[in-house]
Parts: structure tokens; C-alpha cells; sequence
């Protein structure tokens, strides 16, 4: 089995985000520094409070011992109030970003946007996880190979590294990093704290049509384009020394590799391949529209 993914995190980076990837890991750093004071400080206003609210509910201990039940109060008070801080802290430390884009970038990517919105409306989408090529005088298959995949789902949406007022597009990932396509950059998200900025100008999309023997349920919006053999000869017909033989759907779909020179190979086979063709369009559209990268 060959795998379908792509290099490791730490070199998948593209030389022009280098300064943008510090910066939003030293956010990160901060705020999950920040995570966990907030949990010890929430304990420690949890049990400020149980303490103040015993005598509070009282009466004789409230009144004749005022002094401790004032001190109960303002430690729930103080413990309360460091809480607070702290969330506003975490608040204030995720990276804020204002994107500007020019025109000649904005009308493409919110196209592109809009296209990847209706890809997302694929009755099925699958990862591409890993390929084996098929010996079929032996194993008696029409496929030339062995696809292994898993349904994922696409969607408009956020990362909590980075903080814009508009919902990019989120591609889910079985075998690597979660991928978002911010305008003039990729964050492929493998874990909490490993995470990669790839260069629009540097990604390739390269769609294909994928002619499929489909042995699970076709999809409502796919197109059957013919048929196979499950025991087939070389030549496409049945082989008769099995009993029991049976046809199998052949089915359009349509494919698309994200690929770029620092490593990033990953690979989609959608139901509907008119969309997965419109969407890479669009992207080829976008790409095209930022100058090319300077060598030097």
C-alpha cells in the first residue's frame, strides 16, 4: 500500500509565512499557558464561594463571627474577580486578524469561497488514504488499483488559531492536518501546537475525472457510466470459474490533489465531479491573481 499524505508538519511550511507562524504560535503558547491558570483559578473561586455561601445561608455565624464572614466574602469576591481576568486575558490573546484584500484578490477568493460552499454540498466526499496497485491476473479484479478511503465532510469555518470575521473554507483530513484556505494562505492544523502556513501562490489543486468500480451504495448525485465483472478476465468479461459472479456500477466521480513543493499531497473524491471541476477553476482563478513569487 502506498499512503496518500503529506510530508510532516514541520516542513510543510512555506518561507513566506515564517514571521505570521510565529506569531500566532506564540498566541498560542500564551493562551494555553492561560488555560490552565483558568482552571486552577475556577477551583479556587468554586470553593471561595461554597465557603462564603455556608455561612451566608446561616444566621448565627454571619453575626457573631462578622469579621471571618466579611474575610469568606471578600476572598470569593477577589477569587471571582482573578477569574474574570483571566477569561478576558484569553480572550484578548487570540490573534485578532484584519485581512485587507485588494479587488483583484477579493472578487476571486469569495468565488472561490462560494464554489468550495457548493462542493460541500456533495452527497458524499471521501479522503483518499492510501493506493495499491492490483495484480489482476491474479486477484481476477478490473480495477487497475485499490483505493482505501474515508467519508469526511467539508464546511465554511473558523480555526481557533486564527480570529477573522468571515468563515473560510475547512477541509476535514482522516491521515494528516485539517486544512483552512485563508486569502494568500493554507493553515494545515495536524495537532494543537503542530500546524503549517503554506502559500497560496505555492498550492496546486489538479482536478480529474475518476472513472469508480463502486462496490458500496452510489451516490444519489453520482453518474453510472457502466460496468464491471467482480471476477473479470483481462479483457473485461466474466470469469466463468466462479459461480455467483456479479456486476458491479461503474461511477463518475471526480478527484482533486492539493499538492505543493514543500510536501503537501492530499488527495479527494467527490460524488459530483462538475463541482470538484468548478471549485478547482475557481481556485486556478484566485491563484492567478496574486504576482508570482520573487526567487530571490
Amino acid at each position: 500500500m502506498k499512503e496518500v499524505r503529506s510530508a510532516r508538519t514541520e516542513l510543510l511550511g512555506s518561507e513566506s509565512m515564517v514571521q505570521l507562524r510565529l506569531l500566532i504560535k506564540d498566541a498560542y503558547d500564551e493562551r494555553d499557558a492561560l488555560a490552565k491558570e483558568i482552571n486552577t483559578s475556577k477551583r479556587e473561586a468554586e470553593i471561595a464561594l461554597r465557603h462564603y455561601q455556608t455561612w451566608e445561608r446561616g444566621f448565627f455565624a454571619k453575626r457573631i463571627r462578622s469579621r471571618a464572614f466579611a474575610s469568606r466574602k471578600e476572598a470569593s469576591d477577589t477569587a471571582r474577580a482573578k477569574f474574570d481576568e483571566l477569561l478576558e486575558q484569553l480572550r484578548l490573546t487570540s490573534l485578532a486578524t484584519e485581512i485587507t484584500i485588494d479587488r483583484e484578490q477579493a472578487e476571486p477568493y469569495y468565488r472561490m469561497r462560494d464554489e468550495f460552499a457548493a462542493l460541500s454540498a456533495c452527497k458524499t466526499i471521501w479522503d483518499t488514504l492510501e493506493r495499491r496497485t492490483i495484480n489482476r491476473a491474479v486477484e481476477r479484479s478490473a480495477a487497475h488499483e485499490l483505493i482505501t478511503r474515508e467519508i469526511v465532510s467539508f464546511s465554511l469555518g473558523t480555526s481557533d488559531l486564527i480570529h477573522w470575521d468571515q468563515q473560510v473554507p475547512h477541509l476535514a483530513n482522516r491521515n494528516g492536518g485539517d486544512m483552512y484556505i485563508y486569502p494568500g494562505f493554507l493553515l494545515y492544523r495536524a495537532a494543537k501546537q503542530a500546524f503549517a502556513l503554506i502559500d497560496c501562490r505555492e498550492m496546486t489543486l489538479t482536478f480529474s475525472a475518476t472513472r469508480f468500480i463502486e462496490e458500496q451504495a452510489v451516490p444519489s448525485d453520482s453518474n453510472v457510466v457502466g460496468s464491471a465483472w467482480s471476477k473479470s478476465n483481462k479483457d473485461g468479461s466474466p470469469d466463468r470459474r466462479f459461480q455467483n459472479n456479479y456486476q458491479i456500477p461503474i461511477v463518475l466521480y471526480g478527484t482533486i490533489l492539493f499538492s505543493s513543493p514543500s510536501g503537501l499531497q492530499e488527495e479527494y473524491q467527490f460524488s459530483n465531479p462538475a463541482l470538484a471541476e468548478r471549485f478547482v477553476n475557481s481556485w486556478n482563478l484566485f491563484r492567478a491573481s496574486f504576482s508570482p513569487i520573487d526567487p530571490s
